[in-house]
């Protein structure tokens, strides 16, 4: 087989065996009675047709709006307004998140300063060192405020 072939060959059946991965997450559920099934204090996350988000809790549905707890304050949405309907699992998974930033940001900042290093140079082990340090600092905190906003959801409701 020729050596151009296979990473295209590769490529391709990868990306076909994402297709079932891909039909999945379009499931869309234009079911109603499945956001007034949802349980109270449930988080949730609406995605309106103008394109915003709102996230709160859950108080109640009934046929024509969808009423949020939403920083403390409840807030109704029309039936007529919403696009999708998600409900929020788990916990943010914060410090997992920022070790793996951490290590990234290690791994390419010991990568940045050995570029700098030079043999011929005294003090040039210094980036290397540096580059380790500023780059595990810099990939924890973005790690951190990835992992903050990461959590499964779930779509109970669509209209497109």
């Amino acid at each position: 087989m020729n050596s151009k072939t296979l990473p295209v060959l590769l490529a391709v059946i990868f990306s076909l065996s994402q297709i079932p991965v891909a039909m999945a997450q379009q499931v869309s559920s234009s079911d109603w009675a499945a956001v007034q099934q949802i349980q109270t204090n449930a988080k949730v996350v609406v995605k309106r047709k103008k394109g915003d988000d709102i996230k709160g809790q859950m108080i109640e549905a009934n046929d024509s709006t969808l009423t949020i707890d939403h920083n403390g304050k409840p807030q109704s949405v029309a039936r007529a307004d919403i696009r999708q309907v998600y409900v929020s699992h788990g916990k943010a998974e914060k410090g997992k998140w920022a070790a793996i930033g951490a290590g990234i940001g290690a791994g390419a900042g010991a990568g940045i300063g050995a570029i700098k290093y030079s043999p011929d140079s005294d003090d040039s082990g210094i980036y290397v060192v540096g580059g380790l340090l500023i780059g595990t600092g810099v990939g924890a905190v973005t790690g951190l405020l990835f992992g903050q906003s990461r959590r499964e959801r779930t779509l109970v409701y669509s209209v497109m």
